[in-house]
């Protein structure tokens, strides 16, 4: 069974945005570094699309939306936005950081230790850092196929000065490091890009039927 067009621009617009933006980080060797909120509100809006046609048609309103018509869609938007703002705030605090693989990282997360800690060491079989005066224990995790690193504490340190602290310093200790093999990002763009040239493909060889769809779909 085929699937229609607006559905596809639907779902699969703002993913292909996310992984361009993913694979032009990789792709350029430049380092990203950002809160573990932020990278939650970002895959947020990236699988809004999924959101929309899933739970979103099948715990659609229809009855406000017979009452209000398509302002009904200004509610869901804010009702998704406070889910998203509600796991990004009450996630535990992290960094997050793409272009780099956890053991490229752990050097400039020491750097950034000592900036905090004149007594910070680390583990490199662990990669652990430990800065002993603060009595906090940093790891760098990750995925070294994607080149992400989640910079993640044992203790559970509530104050977000510590973090922002701590971000500061790695942005500017990272910049010094060395990209990965740029392949990785080449990749992900090609793979966004056919995903990307297939929807645009779709929506202008059946571009009646995709206004024809928007309009039904958000005017019920």
């Amino acid at each position: 069974m085929s699937i229609e067009p607006i559905y596809l621009l639907i779902a699969l617009l703002p993913l292909v945005a996310y992984l361009l933006l993913l694979g032009a980080i990789r792709l350029s060797g430049r380092v990203l570094i950002t809160t573990g909120g932020r990278d939650i509100a970002a895959l947020g809006f990236s699988v809004v699309g999924l959101v929309a046609i899933g739970p979103g048609e099948l715990f659609f309103p229809k009855a406000a939306a017979g009452v209000f018509g398509g302002w009904v869609w200004l509610a869901l938007v804010t009702f998704y936005g406070l889910i998203v703002s509600l796991f990004a705030l009450t996630a535990r605090p992290r960094l997050v950081v793409y272009g780099r693989t956890p053991e490229q990282m752990l050097s400039p997360l020491l750097q950034a230790a000592l900036e905090l800690d004149s007594e910070a060491t680390c583990d490199r079989e662990t990669l652990q850092v430990f800065l002993p005066q603060l009595r906090v224990h940093l790891r760098a995790a990750g995925h070294q196929a994607i080149d992400s690193t989640s910079i993640e504490s044992f203790e559970p340190i509530a104050t977000s000065v510590f973090w922002e602290k701590l971000l500061g310093h790695l942005r500017d200790k990272a910049e010094a490091t060395s990209p990965p093999a740029p392949r990785r990002g080449g990749t992900m763009i090609i793979v966004a890009m056919t995903l990307g040239l297939f929807v645009v493909w779709r929506a202008i060889a059946e571009r009646q039927q995709v206004v024809e769809g928007f309009r039904e779909w958000l005017w019920r």
